[in-house]
């Protein structure tokens, strides 16, 4: 299959960037450019499957999700020192990591959250958290080997897939910058609980949908800068142009980065900072809550973007040209 080209960035994202670090390396599979990579031979299937529920009737709706199944996150230099942890699976943790009694994590019942610490590069994974009598409480809980502003793998203990929960999370202050320069993490109700493609390094569950998509699958759009263009003056004229730029600045990253399949969810669901720790971010951003006939915003603001038409899969990491492949 040939090389899949996107169109180039508009000049004025270009001239939007500022101070924000991507996280992880060069070569983290959800940091190359789709322009390097192949379209996978069997991408009219996979594509398919995008389109059904977990039990093979059709679902075509997308959703952004900033409240539950999505991830707070908290910064290790606001920690009031080091906390007792217990978890419920087995982890790496050594007894205790930074904390804060006021952190929270997202909505849900999977109440999860990362804290980084920036300074170092330690990233901590948590699901189901409370904090009780002076102990975290958690039903997962790992520290992500590695320095994960230079890591470019995945990490065993992190959700289904073994990909790290930062990995593909969009955080306000990218968009603030202009450009989302990774692959989005989406959770879809119908993965495969038999196989999974790298850079997934295991399947979420051991029964899973007949029409499953495979853990770590890659998806990206197929658009111009035109064709977005012509999406953005279709959506309602009720939302406001600071709307209107969000929409662009996730629309060319769903181009040019795409998005990979890393876990389970009740919907097809776009992982976005949560309101716990970015709600006053993300209203800058145009993401209050607005209904607009059957449509609610900002949850469905991508969901007339995605159709079959527009859509191809990405062939797994660990077949990336050898130039692009992680260390």
């Amino acid at each position: 299959m040939g090389r899949f080209a996107p169109i180039a960035s508009l000049s004025a994202q270009d001239a939007l960037l500022a101070d924000h670090q991507r996280p992880f390396g060069p070569k983290a599979p959800w940091n190359v450019p789709v322009e390097h990579l192949t379209v996978h031979p069997e991408s009219k299937l996979l594509v398919g499957r995008m389109f059904l529920d977990d039990r093979g009737l059709r679902a075509a709706r997308f959703q952004i999700t900033i409240d539950t199944h999505t991830f707070a996150v908290h910064d290790a230099a606001t920690s009031l020192g080091p906390t007792l942890i217990k978890t419920y699976w087995p982890s790496n943790l050594t007894g205790k990591i930074p904390w804060n009694p006021a952190w929270k994590p997202a909505a849900g019942a999977d109440a999860m959250m990362i804290v980084l610490d920036e300074a170092n590069g330690l990233e901590w994974d948590l699901e189901k958290v409370d904090f009780r009598l002076q102990v975290i409480n958690a039903s997962r809980a790992n520290m992500v080997t590695g320095d994960y502003r230079a890591k470019e793998n995945g990490f065993l203990g992190s959700r289904g897939s073994g990909i790290p929960y930062l990995a593909g999370l969009v955080r306000p202050e990218e968009v603030q910058a202009g450009r989302i320069e990774h692959a989005l993490s989406m959770s879809v109700p119908n993965i495969s609980g038999s196989e999974f493609v790298a850079p997934a390094l295991k399947a979420e569950f051991p029964q899973g949908a007949k029409f499953g998509i495979p853990a770590g699958t890659r998806f990206a759009l197929r658009m111009t800068d035109t064709e977005i263009d012509l999406w953005l003056n279709s959506l309602p004229k009720e939302l406001t142009l600071r709307t209107r730029d969000t929409a662009r600045i996730i629309a060319v990253a769903l181009r040019d980065y795409g998005w990979f399949i890393t876990e389970t969810s009740p919907a097809n669901l776009f992982h976005f900072e949560s309101r716990v720790t970015a709600e006053k971010d993300w209203l800058n951003l145009g993401f209050e809550f607005k209904k607009v006939r059957r449509n609610e915003f900002p949850r469905d603001l991508m969901d007339s973007l995605l159709t079959s038409e527009r859509i191809v899969a990405i062939a797994p990491s660990d077949q990336y040209p050898e130039e692009w492949r992680a260390r």
